[in-house]
């Protein structure tokens, strides 16, 4: 099983290959591709992280000859008059089918929000707070945001398993 995935980034490649072992043991190869998301650095929208993941995952199955594709997409969302981080992931077969599913949810403090909102990215905003580099390719907004209980590998392994569920279960998508 030859698997792209539209990122380079090491937390969502690891979060790949730990669901993907899970599914499909070691007969599998994982092949990360650098693919612009096409949408903002931080989507402000449900319907712009699922274009920005849906982008990722057609231009991965495009560029390399795999048996799927993977793109994940973070940002924020406006729900209940608050701002939630979200993540969406779309997966598309060589066949072209398509599945999506999403997580998140943790709350913004509504001082990240209006940097957010002004322009900064909320991995720079992230970086900025806790004086951590390149925090998107580590703990995350979702490891600091929890205090650790859980991170952005962890959170990007539980999307991508949401996605994945119209595979693991096709007789009921029928």
């Amino acid at each position: 099983m030859k698997i792209a995935i539209g990122s380079t980034n090491p937390v969502k490649v690891k979060a790949t290959e730990n669901v993907m072992k899970k599914i499909y043991g070691d007969n599998m190869e994982i092949i990360p591709i650098e693919i612009a998301s096409r949408v903002s650095h931080t989507p402000l929208t449900d319907e712009e992280c699922v274009n920005g993941a849906h982008h990722r995952a057609k231009e991965a199955i495009k560029n390399i000859d795999a048996d799927l594709a993977i793109g994940m997409e973070g940002g924020i969302a406006k729900r209940l008059d608050k701002y939630f981080l979200i993540g969406w992931c779309v997966v598309i077969d060589k066949n072209g089918d398509v599945a999506v599913g999403h997580g998140g949810g943790i709350e913004l403090p509504q001082a990240i929000v209006e940097r957010i909102l002004k322009g900064e990215e909320l991995g720079t905003v992230m970086d900025n707070i806790t004086d951590i580099n390149e925090t998107k390719k580590k703990m995350g907004a979702s490891g600091i945001l929890t205090n650790g209980l859980t991170n952005r590998q962890e959170a990007w392994e539980g999307i991508l398993i949401h996605a994945m569920a119209k595979r693991l279960k096709p007789e009921l998508y029928r």
